[in-house]
């Protein structure tokens, strides 16, 4: 799970090397500033973006149960049986791995402790899941959106960090 996890956060570093270019293309057709207006920009870009042919090009995207492509600015992870019914294309926002990465490793840790207790059959452990997710509240605890100010400064301080950081060398 640590290979699959230093591979998911090595193709958001790859995949931020495009999504600082590709930013205001992604927010071109949004009508207003909003968060939600941009994020449906948002969607609405990444979905006519050619993700089945970069899949299919990529080829080992059919071999293997998880796997992860950096395009168009974004992270693709591919979940295929056993961990989904069907096959599944999840598109991340590298920004969004980099902040989650500690809490997606803690998340592994935990799923590794408790895979020796768990059912086998996929349809149970789902069940399961979504039964202890509808459990919690959500949001856990009220979100604050912060400031226009401050949320140019947390971007601010996103695209420094990338700045100061290594090129990604994609092969």
């Amino acid at each position: 799970m640590d290979e699959f996890l230093s591979q998911m956060q090595a193709a958001a570093h790859a995949a931020e090397e495009d999504y600082w270019r590709l930013l205001p293309a992604l927010h071109s057709e949004a009508r207003s500033e909003d968060n939600q207006e941009l994020g449906r920009a948002r969607e609405k870009w990444l979905r006519a973006q050619s993700w089945h042919q970069t899949l299919h090009s990529v080829g080992g995207a059919h071999h293997h149960p998880l796997f992860l492509v950096d395009y168009a600015g974004h992270v693709g992870l591919v979940a295929a049986p056993p961990f989904t019914h069907v096959r599944t294309l999840v598109i991340f926002d590298p920004l969004q791995l980099n902040r989650l990465a500690p809490r997606l490793r803690q998340g592994a840790a935990g799923a590794l402790r408790g895979m020796l207790a768990a059912n086998t059959n996929v349809s149970v452990r789902l069940t399961r899941a979504r039964q202890e997710w509808e459990s919690m509240p959500w949001p856990a605890a009220p979100v604050a959106l912060p400031t226009q100010t401050q949320a140019e400064a947390i971007i601010s301080g996103l695209r420094t960090d990338f700045l100061r950081r290594t090129p990604v060398i994609k092969e």
